[in-house]
């Protein structure tokens, strides 16, 4: 049964070493990298681990021995598949013969595969080839199914991957060709080893290096991230703006989630908005943006600035000088509703909220930046009053996914009634209805648009608040066991390959998502039923505090996703169709001690630094404008205001400052609680002037503040990066560019090794050395052109082989090699000038015999340079 042995143990123990232990190694992290994602596993992957390297010793030495590969294969399937069977049949009990099968079939399965790839390296000529191809597309797949996809993780998955896959390859073949009767083989293995790996990973570290932009696109466009351990996830609805605060995030359908930390404040408003009672608090949700525009080829909703209708006032409240007001009534009109709507205001004291954003309920068009209080500055960065026009309509209470509460469902009930009297859209301009209709086309979208028509006319739907209604329920069903349909979760998973539609997947597969799928989803489903609708951000409100009403506290984890809705007369109107968190709703904030009222500024002065007298504690400024009893002057032509600063505190953008840090020339705003202005209020006849002039010289001052330049605030902005649609196209040539690179890198491999060694002859220290490197080069030029030399000697090779062929002086040269290396002697002149003639000359002879195409051909031939280096004691 036993056939003649054709590997030796030396042999076996370097197939071990160089192609199974690092087989091992990387199996478990593949292994580990696979259960940290996939449940399936179990998280046993030191098990597996263990499973599959019995296999595949078992395999290296039985398959070094060449016993059959079919016969032994069956017969080990036969007793796997017989165990199993024993091991399920229940005689341990039911609950154990679940467990050891479960625990068995792991074993058999990992444990086979250790077999085959045993067998493979030993056996199969080109295993290591399709072996390597089978783990980078593994790798992919595992990449692929996971919800978080990162540029590191890109990385660390395939950089690993890539070099095990060129080494397993060059060492297959090396170990193939090797010759076991070399007294120094393993050195000689070890040699050629490291320098292979050295250029491979310098190789690898370059090519992951350049083409890491490329990873962050793909990390864009297909991860969707879980939270980090600090304070500002990635793929929050939030984000770090570099200074250490918070701004809101893009709305990518695989970028981001809003589970971020949920004990981490960002902000804190007094809304002043309240039911007619006066009493109960009436809480809105806070908006920073609207995504009205959904680029299919990326799947990511995006904010565009051409919107018609634009009714968003977004200013950037760090450039509104203190207690100065900025003010935009145009956007009242664009938002094009007459109906329950009046004037609310709100407070918000900034924690870790980058001051440059501005978030209050919809439709805001007025702001002001207020002073924090002493006693709070410690904890809050900055302030600011807002004004809105508010719909009466709208309230958290009415936007929130009722799931079963009879009582907020009976308090949504009586505005639906109202909404039911809403005008047709026949009324609306037609640019407005076509713009916030448009959907994409294709059939991914067309199955939305037959399911939220049969959504409707199951419910019987007729109006469109009744329909908006319809597709909120149809989220909240229930199967037959009684357990939602639909699910929230942090890691929806992506449906294999980042073309397809998330929207469908979640919808018609997996139903489960966070608020921007539902949001998403909700927008489509409304937009093919003719409902005008877009996507709102900003932030979830919740009414925790009893002790302070109309006080609410603002988490990173309130960050969110909605859709709001127009109604013909009655604006746009909340809508959350956003299933309930049970982890969320499970763990409530506390009431907090809220920040101390403001004072009244009853002055606020802007200008020009012109002196400042430390001493006497007096300063002066160029007056320019200023707001006075919260009304607006300009002062023309400016005057100088002489100020008392003897107890006013100096602020700068990194804090307080002394006095001296005051100059000729600052921009400062000067303001003054001080009840000498509270007693001297402006009648109606009143100029910036005649004001003026009513001033006590020197006029008491509380607070000075140096503004920033514009250069140097320029200089704080940190450099946003511009989020730009991938180029799926330009992605596959980067792809077929780096396969290109690595080609010519490998094809390119023969002709630099070759011109290495001639530079090596060239610059020999002595003439030892330099007839070694002549040698060698002359043999790899020979080797690479096909000239086989087989069993020959040196001498048999060059007399019979090359000098017959053609005509060349070789055998005179490999003698004078020879004798220089094992004789030690020096060449005589003779000597040196028959080598110094042979060489380089044999490259010129050689190559004049042989056809162009023929030497492109055998040089850029990988194979005859691997068995080169394969073979070192046939040609050192």
């Amino acid at each position: 049964m036993l056939a003649p042995r054709i590997y030796s143990f030396k042999k076996l123990v370097a197939q071990f070493l160089l192609l199974g232990l690092p087989t091992l190694l990387l199996a478990g992290y593949a292994f580990e990298l696979a259960n940290r994602y996939l449940a399936l596993l179990q998280n046993n992957w030191i098990q597996q681990t263990l499973f599959f390297a019995g296999g595949m010793i078992a395999a290296f030495g039985m398959f070094s021995r060449r016993y059959r590969f079919i016969p032994i294969t069956l017969v080990l399937i036969g007793i796997l598949v017989a165990i199993g069977r024993v091991v399920s049949s229940g005689k341990l009990g039911e609950f154990d013969a679940f467990f050891w099968s479960v625990k068995y079939n792991t074993a058999a399965v990992f444990g086979f595969a250790g077999w085959i790839v045993g067998y493979g390296f030993s056996r199969a000529r080109f295993f290591s080839i399709a072996w390597s191809v089978f783990l980078l597309a593994a790798m992919a797949v595992v990449i692929a199914s996971l919800s978080v996809v990162k540029t590191q993780t890109i990385i660390i998955a395939f950089a690993p991957m890539l070099l095990y896959t060129f080494y397993i390859i060059y060492t297959s073949e090396l170990l193939r060709n090797l010759n076991e009767d070399d007294p120094t083989l393993f050195w000689q293995i070890t040699k050629r080893l490291l320098g292979f790996i050295i250029i491979m990973l310098l190789i690898i570290v370059g090519l992951m290096k350049y083409y890491q932009p490329q990873f962050e696109i793909i990390e864009r466009e297909w991860g969707a991230g879980k939270p980090q351990e600090n304070n500002n996830p990635d793929n929050s609805l939030t984000r770090n703006d570099g200074s250490g605060t918070t701004t809101n995030q893009n709305m990518g359908l695989s970028g981001f989630n809003n589970k971020a930390n949920k004990d981490s404040v960002l902000f804190v408003a007094k809304l002043d908005n309240f039911f007619p009672d006066g009493k109960t608090p009436n809480p809105l949700y806070f908006t920073t943006d609207y995504y009205s525009k959904f680029d299919s080829e990326t799947q990511t909703f995006e904010v565009d600035s051409l919107r018609p209708y634009n009714d968003l006032f977004s200013p950037d409240v760090s450039k509104v000088p203190l207690f100065f007001t900025k003010q935009d009534t145009s956007v009242l009109s664009k938002a094009m509703s007459n109906k329950h709507r009046r004037v609310a205001s709100v407070e918000v004291y900034k924690h870790s909220l980058s001051a440059r954003l501005f978030t209050a309920p919809t439709t805001a068009f007025f702001v002001q930046p207020i002073s924090v209080p002493d006693e709070n500055k410690n904890i809050y960065r900055s302030a600011y009053r807002a004004k809105m026009m508010v719909s009466d309509l709208n309230s958290a209470y009415f936007v929130y996914n009722p799931a079963g509460d009879q009582g907020l469902e009976m308090f949504q009930e009586q505005r639906f009634e109202v909404l039911r009297n809403s005008k047709g859209y026949e009324t609306v301009p037609l640019n407005f209805y076509a713009y916030y209709t448009a959907m994409p086309h294709g059939n991914d979208y067309d199955s939305i648009r037959s399911l939220s028509q049969q959504i409707v006319k199951e419910a019987g739907a007729v109006s469109a608040v009744d329909k908006v209604v319809a597709i909120r329920d149809y989220f909240l069903r229930k199967d037959e066991n009684g357990q939602p349909t639909f699910k929230y979760s942090d890691n929806p998973g992506i449906p294999g390959m980042p073309s397809a539609n998330k929207l469908t997947y979640f919808l018609f597969d997996n139903k489960k998502g966070y608020c921007a799928y539902y949001a998403g989803a909700t927008l489509f489903m409304l937009r093919s039923l003719g409902i005008p609708s877009r996507v709102a951000t900003g932030f979830l409100t919740v009414d925790r505090s009893s002790k302070n009403p109309g006080w609410y506290w603002f988490y990173e984890d309130q960050a969110h996703a909605w859709v709001q809705v127009y109604f013909p007369e009655y604006g746009w109107i909340d809508f959350d169709t956003t299933v309930p968190d049970a982890e969320q709703q499970q763990a409530p904030q506390p009431d907090q001690t809220p920040p101390l009222a403001s004072q009244t500024a009853w002055l606020v002065a802007n200008g020009k630094m012109l002196s400042v007298d430390t001493v006497k504690k007096v300063a002066s400024m160029q007056l320019e404008k200023m707001l006075y009893w919260d009304q607006p002057y300009e002062m023309k032509p400016t005057q100088p205001l002489l100020m008392d600063v003897s107890l006013a505190k100096v602020l700068h953008d990194t804090g307080a400052v002394s006095i001296h840090a005051l100059k000729a020339g600052d921009n400062i705003v000067a303001i003054s609680y001080s009840t000498t202005f509270k007693d001297l209020p402006p009648l109606e006849m009143d100029s910036a002037l005649s004001l003026y002039k009513k001033f006590p010289q020197p006029a008491p001052i509380d607070e000075i503040k140096i503004m920033l330049t514009d250069e140097e605030k320029a200089a704080l902005e940190p450099k946003q990066e511009i989020e730009t649609p991938t180029d799926w196209q330009q992605v596959f040539l980067n792809v077929l560019l780096i396969a290109g690179i690595v080609l010519l890198v490998l094809f390119s491999m023969p002709y630099i090794i070759y011109r290495w060694l001639r530079l090596r002859a060239g610059g020999a220290g002595n003439n030892s050395q330099k007839q070694y490197w002549r040698y060698m080069a002359t043999m790899f030029y020979l080797n690479q052109m096909g000239i086989e030399r087989n069993s020959q000697t040196p001498m048999q090779y060059a007399r019979l082989t090359v000098d017959k062929q053609f005509g060349t002086r070789m055998e005179s040269f490999v003698q004078l090699y020879l004798k220089l290396k094992y004789s030690k002697q020096p060449l005589s002149e003779q000597e040196q000038k028959i080598t110094d003639q042979f060489y380089p000359a044999v490259f010129a002879t050689v190559s004049s015999q042989l056809k162009t195409g023929y030497k492109i051909s055998h040089f850029l031939n990988i194979k005859r340079t691997a068995q080169f280096f394969s073979k070192p004691s046939l040609y050192a």
